[in-house]
């Protein structure tokens, strides 16, 4: 069987675990109802809360949606732990009427009088673990898995102290736990710490995480976890207002089942990736409406708790919630721009972005980059997935699109001509486009269009510059060959025949000023030789660019030296080989003076009309803070003459790599020796 049937039948197989869970579950729940309306009236029950039920069919229910889907997201197991809460009722009144009410203890009762004591454990687990594996089910950071670890060891020491507490069971309190253990009461203590920590430092702590993760997210996995910080919000106003409606019991119920609700509803929006709603809107008002609400009712205790006299419904009361609610609607505004730049950047103020965009181009040090910089900038001041520029002079991208959302095209004009397009990738296929962001992305459309059309100039003289030099080389190459093989040759032949005739000559005089002339020519001979071997190198003539290469290697024992030149090295443009010849000649003079390297390498390869030479060696390297000397400048600029660019990197093991990366001229310039 191969690993694909593998993989299918464990896929199959966590799936029917999680149907079975979450129907069992939910079954068990729909039954507690009756079965507690029954027995309720002939032995004493606890009351039965509707915010447990729900819990117990709602979150496993979802986790088996979720397992349809994607049965090994480990998100499953947590949102299923609460289907126990339906089993542990059952079965604790099982227990309960096996020892209360029949007759003759029933089979298994001991079962269900334990598990009454500890059933309701799934609320240790899920709160706090949900929101850490949402929504893919992995703990990509350090301090995401600390957390959840931490939260699983606590939950697990609470739940393993519910186990063997001396107490009776939780929804038939007339029942003992029978493995309870006799004088162990401190796992009372035990069990409602770890309670109090996981529901409430670790569900705030996952949900700061949540926050954080939020912010640095895009495209689908941000509206996801935007729907989760919703329902986390509902939650935490639920149970927050829990404290002020002691005494209510009805009031107090349907509020915490409003706000056990909130995570899973807020999952279950979330996980229908292809109709997410722009939720944005709704989180940033929801989030204010939440920091506001905590301000009041923050600031209501604190008079009621600092001065002890306060009561709910008197002036004093009245009074402090009227100046809190003052307080709070004269800051509104600065809370909502705050929370809208946390979540959303500057997106709704053109001059933010700017502004911000501005800043971040100051440390370019040519318009490409800073084209780079400046695409990237607005990508994270607007909160894009994706952003791009386009054109025939310079292209920049950040980020990566979202499948199927697409991007919007803004374009880019320079004096009245365009330069290129500017692309900002939407998160939603669905996505609203305000005036706001349209401004926003128009200014910085100029910005870009400014840093194309400086980037066409630099690359223009950048291109003249290199024909230039190609045409020079050439010329010189010419040069050196009519030199060398014309005037060269027949200025020597000249002065040998007036050494000829200056024997022959019978007048001594004149012999003597045939030889002074003949002495003349050949000094003029010696300084010809001495232009034509300035115009270019004669190894290059003589040997071609690969031999020349493979000369510069010859005759060293240490260190081990190879080259490797590619045929298509040996017809290039006169400029390429000069620059090559030159690029090679001072990165090996510079490994064998400073590098105490064992080997080097020197390689040439053309490659999609762009000629590769890399020099690497095994040496010390160069220092972390080395000054650029005479011999790094002039490799610089010698590729940069033929616009080509050279780097200097350290080499993988040890050591220093040079390459030169020089692009090929037309054709048209293409003429071998």
């Amino acid at each position: 069987m191969d690993r694909g049937d593998q993989g299918s039948r464990r896929d199959r197989a966590l799936r029917r675990t999680a149907y079975a869970v979450a129907g069992v579950g939910a079954a068990s729940c729909v039954a507690t109802v009756p079965v507690h309306a029954v027995l309720s009236r002939r032995i004493e029950l606890s009351e039965l809360f509707w915010s447990d039920l729900v819990v117990g069919t709602v979150w496993p229910l979802l986790g088996a949606a979720v397992a349809r889907v994607q049965p090994r997201n480990r998100l499953v197991w947590p949102m299923l732990a609460p289907a126990l809460i339906g089993p542990y009722h059952l079965l604790a009144y099982y227990a309960g009427y096996s020892q209360l009410v029949a007759e003759h203890p029933l089979p298994g009762w001991q079962f269900g009088a334990w598990l009454g004591c500890w059933g309701f454990v799934g609320y240790y687990f899920a709160p706090p673990l949900v929101p850490l594996l949402f929504p893919y089910g992995r703990l990509d950071t350090r301090p995401r898995r600390i957390l959840a670890w931490t939260v699983i060891a606590v939950a697990t020491t609470g739940t393993v102290a519910a186990m063997l507490r001396p107490s009776g069971t939780d929804p038939v309190p007339g029942l003992a736990n029978p493995l309870g253990v006799r004088g162990w009461e401190w796992l009372h203590v035990v069990m409602y710490a770890s309670s109090a920590t996981c529901m409430a430092a670790g569900t705030a702590a996952a949900g700061l995480f949540v926050v954080l993760r939020t912010r640095a997210a895009h495209g689908v996995e941000r509206s996801q976890l935007q729907w989760l910080m919703l329902g986390g919000l509902l939650m935490a106003l639920a149970l927050t207002a829990v404290g002020f409606t002691a005494g209510q019991r009805l009031l107090t119920d349907l509020l915490m089942v409003a706000g056990l609700l909130g995570p899973p509803a807020g999952i279950a929006v979330a996980m229908l990736r292809h109709r997410l709603y722009d939720v944005e809107v709704v989180l940033g008002r929801a989030i204010v409406f939440t920091l506001l609400s905590g301000l009041v009712l923050g600031v209501y205790l604190a008079v009621v708790a600092g001065v002890g006299t306060l009561a709910p419904g008197s002036l004093g009361g009245t009074a402090a919630i009227a100046a809190a609610a003052l307080l709070a609607a004269a800051g509104r505004g600065a809370v909502q721009s705050a929370v809208d730049r946390l979540l959303f950047g500057h997106r709704h103020d053109p001059y933010a972005v700017m502004a911000r965009v501005g800043r971040h181009l100051a440390p370019a040090s040519e318009p490409a980059e800073a084209m780079r910089l400046l695409v990237d900038e607005l990508r994270r001041a607007l909160r894009l997935p994706y952003a791009a520029f386009t054109g025939p002079a310079v292209t920049a991208t950040s980020g990566i699109p979202v499948p199927g959302a697409g991007w919007r095209t803004v374009l880019c004009l320079a004096l009245g001509r365009k330069v290129g397009e500017l692309h900002l990738g939407r998160r939603r296929a669905a996505e609203p486009w305000t005036a706001q962001q349209r401004a926003a992305a128009e200014e910085v459309a100029a910005r870009a269009a400014t840093l194309a059309y400086a980037a066409g100039l630099v690359e223009d003289v950048a291109r003249s510059r290199a024909h230039i030099v190609a045409v020079r080389e050439e010329e010189r190459r010419r040069l050196r060959a009519d030199l060398h093989d014309g005037i060269g040759p027949s200025l020597a032949g000249t002065a040998h025949q007036l050494d000829s005739l200056a024997r022959r000559a019978t007048d001594p005089g004149l012999a003597d000023a045939i030889r002074v002339v003949r002495d003349r020519l050949r000094t003029t001979v010696g300084d010809l030789r001495t232009v034509v071997n300035g115009l270019r190198p004669a190894v290059l003539d003589q040997l071609g660019l690969a031999g020349a290469l493979r000369e510069l290697l010859a005759g060293y024992d240490v260190p081990t030296c190879r080259c490797s030149v590619t045929a298509a090295c040996s017809e290039l443009p006169a400029s390429v080989e000069v620059a090559a010849y030159a690029i090679a000649a001072e990165a090996v003079g510079n490994a064998l003076k400073h590098s105490a390297s064992g080997r080097l390498t020197l390689t040439a390869h053309v490659t999609a009309k762009v000629l590769v030479l890399t020099v690497e060696d095994n040496g010390c390297g160069i220092p972390p803070r080395h000054r650029a000397g005479v011999g790094l400048r002039s490799m610089s600029e010698r590729a940069a003459e033929v616009g080509g660019r050279l780097t200097i990197t350290p080499a993988p093991g040890g050591g220093t790599s040079v390459q030169a990366r020089m692009p090929l001229p037309p054709e048209e310039t293409h003429a071998p020796a």
